[in-house]
């Protein structure tokens, strides 16, 4: 069967992208002990700011100077998936933790899975089936039970701003993960990568420079340390596989991947920062897994 190869062939990439989305988890413990010290914009900040660079200089020693050729009708694209995929994104997401709960902007950001969806439909021709779409509302769903501790009770009161600024912000991630596909049959992910972070971290200079920052020789060893995760796990790697996914496989059946970030975060945090894990979160994770299994298994 095509369709089971094409998958066998996928095997490793899907391994990579579950392991990238535990990092992407993982963020938010790194963000959660970052933030005892320092604050959210100087941390999205500083991640990039380490990441732009560090990515330059392994593009540069890998593959040469040539990764960075690219032709200049191109740069257009790359500037919007650098406001959208790093710039833009990342404040909007800073922002909206003022005026929405955490369980909110938890559930709300994994909408990005069915902007993607829908998007890859209408843009990349991609093909939409009824599994595609029950698949990911049963993940959703699973998300749902994860994020709100079986509750299944959220703030629909008082946090639309909040709660307008996540979706805008999912809504950003699935435009980069769409011109990211198109881009991706043209050229190296490094050579993406690192027009995306370096004008992503230069748009982001005006924001740290307008916030109060602590002077980096004043950096507690642990918020250092997150920043570190963040930078090299979080950025360089997760990036690089994400984009090399999109390469390979179809925008939709990488999205759902991202269905495993509060499934991991709440096993994270339960690890190491020694918060609670209820049967309901056990049930959750269950229901992403069989929604991801119905959406790539049998909606393929």
């Amino acid at each position: 069967m095509p369709g089971r190869e094409r998958r066998r062939s996928h095997v490793p990439l899907m391994l990579a992208l579950f392991a990238i989305n535990v990092f992407w988890g993982g963020s938010f413990v790194a963000n959660a002990i970052a933030l005892r010290s320092i604050g959210p914009i100087e941390i999205a900040s500083l991640r990039f700011f380490l990441a732009a660079p560090l990515l330059l200089v392994i593009a540069y020693l890998w593959k040469g100077k040539s990764i960075l050729i690219i032709d200049k009708k191109d740069l257009g694209t790359l500037f919007i998936m650098a406001l959208t995929g790093v710039t833009i994104q990342y404040i909007i997401q800073v922002s909206a933790q003022d005026y929405t709960t955490a369980t909110n902007a938890s559930l709300l950001i994994n909408t990005s899975v069915f902007f993607i969806i829908f998007l890859s439909a209408a843009f990349l021709k991609e093909r939409l089936t009824a599994w595609r779409i029950i698949g990911p509302l049963i993940g959703f769903a699973g998300v749902a039970l994860l994020v709100s501790k079986g509750t299944l009770s959220f703030d629909v009161g008082g946090g639309t701003t909040g709660d307008l600024l996540i979706l805008a912000s999912a809504f950003l991630w699935a435009v980069y993960s769409i011109y990211s596909k198109r881009l991706a049959s043209r050229y190296h992910t490094l050579t993406i990568l690192n027009y995306v972070f370096i004008i992503g971290a230069i748009g982001l200079i005006p924001f740290y420079l307008l916030t109060p920052h602590a002077p980096l020789t004043n950096l507690p060893l642990d918020a250092a340390a997150s920043i570190l995760f963040l930078a090299l796990f979080c950025s360089i790697i997760a990036y690089l596989v994400y984009n090399m996914a999109l390469e390979k496989m179809d925008a939709s059946s990488v999205a759902l991947y991202i269905y495993f970030v509060p499934l991991s975060t709440i096993v994270l945090a339960w690890l190491i920062l020694g918060e609670s894990m209820t049967i309901a979160s056990i049930g959750g994770g269950l229901m992403v897994l069989l929604g991801m299994y119905l959406a790539e298994i049998e909606g393929s």
